[in-house]
């Protein structure tokens, strides 16, 4: 993936430029900015919004989950207050305005109104998935979050927030939209390809198994508040990644900082966070061999091959983690033979993923007979190391059972939702109030 390098730079200078003018960035998008194209195109502004994506979802959208569920440990600086869950509305505001609306949602809004205006149904169709991908994770880190009035510019400088059950509701319309486009010829010359698309290299079939894979993921989340969820859930399990698949974006690790992963470059520059904790604490009293490409055999406190390396990997989802959810969704339907059959294809293949050797499954198979919810989880937890999809499952299902840390602020509780950053706080009179980091999301139901 070399031609990745090619956008890395001017990537990471929007990430950093749009600090200087958050409101006017996040409210009036890529036409009104003066470091952005000008009369952009769906393909010049597809690897962009990929790679912004990607930066941010392996950069706070992975610390603040990983140091929460105890995946590594803050131990100086911000990073020693955020494992004390002493954190505040400013230590979200970057990720929310540089990253989740500043720098990805408005440009993939833009795409998508741009593909949709010159008849490029295919790239609208992509657009439509990535923003799915990046709006449920913010509304899963914050609950209620601007959808319908947001991206309007000057025509609306203070959208309102739509309510989780709603966001819910689009992220399927989203994704519902790009499947039926994707299966149908759009009759456009005009295609993402090798060139533009750094998830897929233009393949569509790819783009329609990620499509279905999120449906079974966000449908999974709901259904403690929604009967129909498993069921819709299922059902979307056979048109989801196939064994091999996933959508992640590599980066390409040369000397330049502005190619490096996001986690490498944290761990380079700041140094403030050790890979230790009840993550660490498992793996190495089982035994598990992808301990050594999660954590530095040498020298435990420090991150591994696998993710701690300039060219490492940000998954967005894979092909293990959707036959945990078929797991999960299998167990609940009161089939253990089928959760049992999915969580050990589950396991093997994040092994075949992660260290190219699925031996070790021998040691943490499951049957029909023996299968728990927490066997399910616990593995999950493990095969999602460093995914904020790890928080979103404890909060779901208090697995794998994790002790707050001494000292910390929340009288041992652990967070289940952030605040709102302080930026959306003092310039949108429409932002909920939170004061609390136990507040509930919508579908964290009790």
């Amino acid at each position: 993936m070399l031609r990745i390098a090619k956008y890395i730079l001017p990537v990471l200078f929007l990430l950093t430029i749009s600090q200087g003018c958050r409101k006017d960035y996040f409210y009036n998008g890529i036409n009104d900015n003066p470091s952005q194209l000008r009369n952009p195109t769906a393909t010049a502004l597809l690897p962009g919004v990929i790679l912004q994506s990607a930066y941010t979802w392996g950069g706070d959208a992975s610390r603040f989950p990983a140091l929460f569920m105890q995946q590594v440990t803050g131990a100086a600086n911000q990073s020693a207050s955020a494992n004390l869950y002493n954190i505040t509305p400013d230590d979200v505001d970057n990720m929310w305005y540089a990253g989740f609306y500043g720098a990805i949602m408005t440009n993939i809004d833009t795409l998508i109104t741009i593909a949709t205006a010159a008849n490029q149904g295919h790239y609208a169709a992509v657009g439509k998935i990535l923003m799915a991908n990046d709006l449920g994770q913010v509304s899963d880190f914050w609950g209620d979050v601007p959808y319908t009035e947001a991206f309007q510019g000057l025509g609306n400088s203070q959208p309102k927030y739509d309510n989780q059950a709603a966001i819910y509701a689009t992220l399927h319309r989203l994704l519902d939209e790009a499947i039926a486009s994707l299966e149908e010829d759009d009759g456009s010359p005009f295609q993402p390809n090798a060139n533009d698309d750094l998830l897929f290299g233009g393949d569509l079939g790819l783009w329609l198994r990620f499509a279905h894979s999120l449906k079974a993921k966000f449908y999974l989340h709901t259904v403690k508040v929604d009967n129909t969820a498993l069921a819709k859930a299922l059902a979307e399990i056979g048109d989801g990644f196939e064994e091999g698949e996933g959508a992640f974006v590599k980066f390409v690790g040369s000397s330049a900082t502005t190619t490096q992963a996001p986690w490498y470059q944290f761990n380079t520059q700041r140094a403030d966070i050790i890979f230790t904790g009840h993550l660490n604490d498992i793996m190495d009293a089982a035994g598990d061999p992808r301990y050594e490409v999660y954590y530095d055999p040498s020298d435990p406190s420090a991150l591994g091959t696998l993710y701690g390396s300039p060219n490492s990997p940000v998954y967005f989802m894979s092909y293990d983690e959707l036959k945990f959810i078929e797991a999960e969704l299998q167990f609940r339907n009161g089939n253990p033979g089928g959760a049992a059959a999915a969580y050990n294809a589950a396991v093997a293949a994040n092994l075949i993923r992660t260290i190219n050797d699925d031996a070790y499954l021998t040691e943490v198979d499951r049957t029909a007979a023996n299968i728990t919810l927490s066997d399910i989880m616990t593995q999950k937890y493990i095969a999602l190391f460093l995914s904020p999809e790890a928080w979103t499952d404890w909060r779901r299902t208090g697995l794998p059972v994790l002790t707050a840390p001494n000292g910390n602020v929340l009288d041992g509780q652990l967070p289940r939702s952030l605040f709102y950053p302080s930026s959306e706080v003092r310039y949108n009179s429409n932002t909920p109030a939170n004061t609390r980091l136990t507040r509930r999301v919508w579908w964290d139901a009790q």
